[in-house]
């Protein structure tokens, strides 16, 4: 009979694991063409810089990435620039913010948290600008999803 030590065990079947959540190329190809779509859609819509917004408590807010938000502040929206741990895809129902002591405006250095109330995932905002809605813009070729549904 063979004995398999169970960190052997444990470190074959986190091998297997990983194997098996490997994305495919066509799976891969798709996610760096939903990428490509975004730098172009954020290239074409991103508008002046703003040192400050001041939203109000029943103003929208929208991801659009995994570090850029789009934030409603008093009928215009803004694209704000995040770096730090939270996510925005996953605020279902809301986002907080932090701003500066004494202001109910957002700036730079301010902070927006996008999980439960002291999960640790938070935000620093590192930039805001304007939003073009209604600016057009043009799609990027796609690139090896169109290719590899043509072979």
């Amino acid at each position: 009979m063979i004995r398999v030590k169970p960190f052997c065990l444990s470190a074959f079947v986190g091998l297997f694991l990983i194997a098996a959540c490997a994305a495919t190329p066509e799976q891969q190809a798709a996610l760096e063409d939903e990428q490509a779509r975004l730098e172009a859609e954020i290239a074409a819509r991103q508008g002046e810089p703003q040192s400050r917004i001041c939203p109000r408590g029943s103003d929208d807010w929208k991801a659009l990435g995994d570090n850029v938000v789009l934030l409603e502040a008093r009928g215009e929206w803004f694209m704000v620039e995040l770096a730090g741990t939270c996510d925005p895809d996953d605020a279902f129902a809301g986002i907080a913010t932090r701003s500066s002591p004494g202001s109910s405006c957002l700036s730079r250095g301010d902070e927006i948290f996008t999980g439960l109330p002291r999960s640790g995932e938070r935000c620093t905002i590192t930039s805001i600008h304007g939003w073009n809605e209604n600016v057009e813009f043009e799609l990027p070729e796609t690139s090896a999803a169109v290719q590899l549904e043509e072979d």
